[in-house]
C-alpha cells in the first residue's frame, strides 16, 4: 500500500490534471462520491441524521460541499457551516459551493464578532458532522476560530467524519498542529498519507478507507515514489508456498552468534525465531561453558561451542573457526546478549568484515560498531541492522529525541549513508533500504513491550534471509510477521502480559495468510 507525503499527493494530483487531462473537478467529485459511500457504510443510518458539513476555505471545503450535495440528493437533512467567508473560495471549491447554494442547501457563515456558543448550537444539534475544515496542505499551527471549533468537535458524542485527513493533523508527521480532530472515520483520497499511520495518526483518523479518485497507474509509476505501509495485500505478492520437493538443505542454514552468562535466553529466542519462520537448519555459536545449558534449552537448534572471554562471552579467538564454519551458509544473526566486552566487539568486527553470507546485526553487535559506524561500508555482504531508538541514537551519536523527532528520515538517512537495510524498531517500525525504498509496519501492539521481543525479530529476519529473500523484503516480511503474530494473541485483549515465547507458535498462521494468497 503506497504511502505519500502531502507534497507528493499534491504532485500526483497536479500531474493527473496536467498529463492525463483529467480536470480537478472530476477528481474532487470522485473523492466526494467515494467518501460518501464509505461514510454510509460506517454510519448505516447516516441519511436519517441531521448532517452538518463544517467547512474551511480550501479544496478540503470543496470536497465537503460536494458531499453535502450528494447526501442532500439522497434525501438526508443537510446544512453547511462555513468558518471562513465564501468570498475566499476559488476554483473547484467555489464551483461546488455555488452548486449547493443554487440547490437550496442551508449555509451559515460563521461570524467571529458574534457569540460562539450561540452559533455552535447549530452544530450541537447535528446527528453527524463532516469535518471539511483543513486538509493535507496545512503547515502552520491551528489558531483562532478554527482551533476552537476543532476542540469543540472533539467533545461531541456524534460521529465526526473527516474528509481526506482529520483537520489539524500534519499529513507528513502524524502530529497535531496545535489541535486536531479526533475522527470516528476518515476517508483519505488517492493514497494513504504518512500522517495517518505514524505517531498519533492512527488514533485520530479512526476507521480509515482509501478512496480511489481516478489517478492513472502510469502517473504513479512515473512518480517513482517507493514508500509503503506493510499489509497483507503487498506482502502476499512477495511470498509463495514452498515446493513440495523442498527439504531442509534447500530451506537455508542460519548461524547465530548470541548469548553470554545470564543471557542464554537471548540465544534461545533468536534461534527459535529463525527456525519458526522456516529456516531449514539453525546453528548457534555459544561460549563453550554455556553449551550444556543451550543443549537443554534448544531441541531443534544445533550448537557450536566456541572460545570465550573470562566473563563467559564470545571471544575474538573464535573468529577463524566461525568464518570457516560460515562458508556455504545463508545467513548470520549476531548481537543479542553477547556482551559489550572489547574482546567480543573485536569478534563482531571481524565477522562483519569477513562473513561470506548476509548478516543481521542487533543489540550488542550494534553497540560494538557504534564507535566507528563507517566499518559497515566495508562489509562484503548485505547487512540488516535492527536497532531500537536507544541503539540508533548510540550509533548516530545523537539523542533519542533526535531520532524520534523524524523516525522515517532518521532511518532513511542512515540506510543511504552506510549502505545497509535499517530496521528502526518501535511503534510503527520503519524499514529503510539504501536505494530509497521505505516501509512502515502496520502490525504490533503495546503488549510487545517486553524483553526478548527484539531477539525473536532478529531470528525471524535471519531465517527469511536464509530462505533467499532479499534483505529489504526479508526485513519487511519479518517485522510484519513479528507484529501480526503478537496481534493474533493480544490485540484487543490486553496491553500487557505478552511474553516473547508466546508469539512464536502464531508465526505459521500469519505466514499461511500471506503464502496461501488469502490477501492476493
Amino acid at each position: 500500500m503506497l504511502v505519500v507525503t502531502a507534497s507528493e499527493m499534491a504532485e500526483l494530483d497536479a500531474r493527473t490534471i496536467r498529463e492525463a487531462g483529467i480536470p480537478g473537478i472530476i477528481l474532487m467529485e470522485n473523492a466526494a462520491q467515494g467518501a460518501a459511500a464509505f461514510f454510509l457504510r460506517h454510519v448505516p443510518d447516516l441519511l436519517q441524521r441531521q448532517i452538518t458539513v463544517v467547512a474551511g476555505s480550501g479544496n478540503n471545503a470543496g470536497d465537503g460541499f460536494a458531499m453535502a450535495r450528494i447526501f442532500h440528493s439522497k434525501g438526508a437533512p443537510v446544512n453547511v457551516v462555513c468558518l471562513s467567508s465564501p468570498e475566499k473560495l476559488k476554483g473547484d471549491a467555489l464551483t461546488n459551493f455555488s452548486i449547493i447554494e443554487r440547490i437550496g442547501i442551508p449555509v451559515t457563515v460563521w461570524d467571529e464578532t458574534k457569540d460562539f456558543d450561540t452559533q455552535w448550537e447549530q452544530v450541537c444539534r447535528s446527528g453527524a458532522v463532516i469535518d471539511a475544515i483543513l486538509g493535507t496542505g496545512l503547515k502552520s499551527v491551528v489558531k483562532g476560530i478554527y482551533r476552537k471549533v476543532i476542540e469543540r468537535l472533539n467533545s461531541l458524542s456524534v460521529p465526526v467524519l473527516s474528509v481526506d485527513i482529520p483537520s489539524g493533523l500534519d499529513a507528513s508527521t502524524g502530529l497535531p498542529l496545535g489541535a486536531a480532530v479526533k475522527a470516528s472515520a476518515t476517508a483519505t483520497f488517492g493514497f494513504l498519507k504518512i500522517g495517518c499511520v505514524i505517531e498519533r495518526g492512527p488514533e485520530l483518523t479512526g476507521r480509515r478507507e482509501i478512496i480511489d479518485i481516478g489517478i492513472p497507474p502510469g502517473i504513479v509509476e512515473k512518480s517513482g515514489f517507493s514508500r509503503w505501509l506493510l499489509c497483507p495485500q503487498l506482502l502476499s505478492q512477495w511470498i509463495d508456498p514452498r515446493s513440495p520437493s523442498t527439504h531442509k538443505g534447500r530451506a537455508g542454514h542460519v548461524c547465530v552468534l548470541s548469548g553470554s552468562i545470564g543471557k542464554t535466553g537471548a540465544a534461545t529466542l533468536v534461534s527459535l525465531g529463525a527456525g519458526r519462520v522456516g529456516a531449514g537448519l539453525v546453528t548457534l555459536f555459544i561460549p563453550e561453558s554455556l553449551n550444556a545449558i543451550l543443549e537443554v534449552k534448544l531441541t531443534e537448534t544445533m550448537t557450536l561451542p566456541i572460545p570465550e572471554t573470562p566473563g563467559h562471552a564470545p571471544s575474538c579467538a573464535a573468529s577463524e573457526i566461525l568464518l570457516d564454519f560460515l562458508r556455504g551458509k545463508q545467513a548470520l544473526a549476531m548481537g543479542p546478549g553477547i556482551s559489550t566486552s572489547e574482546d567480543t566487539a573485536a569478534l563482531v568486527k571481524k565477522l562483519l568484515l569477513g562473513s561470506p553470507c548476509p548478516i543481521v546485526i542487533d543489540a550488542d553487535a550494534i553497540t560494538a560498531v557504534s564507535d566507528d559506524p563507517a566499518i559497515l561500508r566495508k562489509a562484503m555482504v548485505p547487512l540488516v541492522l535492527t536497532p531500537h531508538p536507544g541503539e540508533m541514537a548510540r550509533i548516530c551519536h545523537c539523542s533519542v529525541a533526535d531520532i524520534e523527532r523524524d523516525r522515517l528520515e532518521s532511518a532513511s538517512k542512515f540506510s543511504k549513508e552506510y549502505g545497509v537495510v535499517l530496521v528502526l524498531k518501535g511503534h510503527r517500525t520503519v524499514v529503510a533500504s539504501p536505494d530509497g525504498r521505505l516501509a512502515i509496519n502496520s502490525t504490533g501492539n503495546p503488549a510487545m513491550a517486553g524483553g526478548g521481543m527484539g531477539d525473536t525479530l532478529t531470528g525471524i529476519i535471519a531465517g527469511l534471509l536464509a530462505q533467499g529473500f532479499d534483505p529489504f523484503r526479508a526485513a519487511c516480511i519479518g517485522v510484519y510477521i513479528h507484529g501480526a503474530a503478537c496481534d493474533r494473541l493480544f490485540e484487543g485483549v490486553s496491553t500487557r502480559g505478552l511474553l516473547a515465547t508466546d508469539m512464536l507458535a502464531e508465526i505459521p498462521a500469519v505466514l499461511g495468510v500471506l503464502e496461501n494468497g488469502e490477501a492476493k
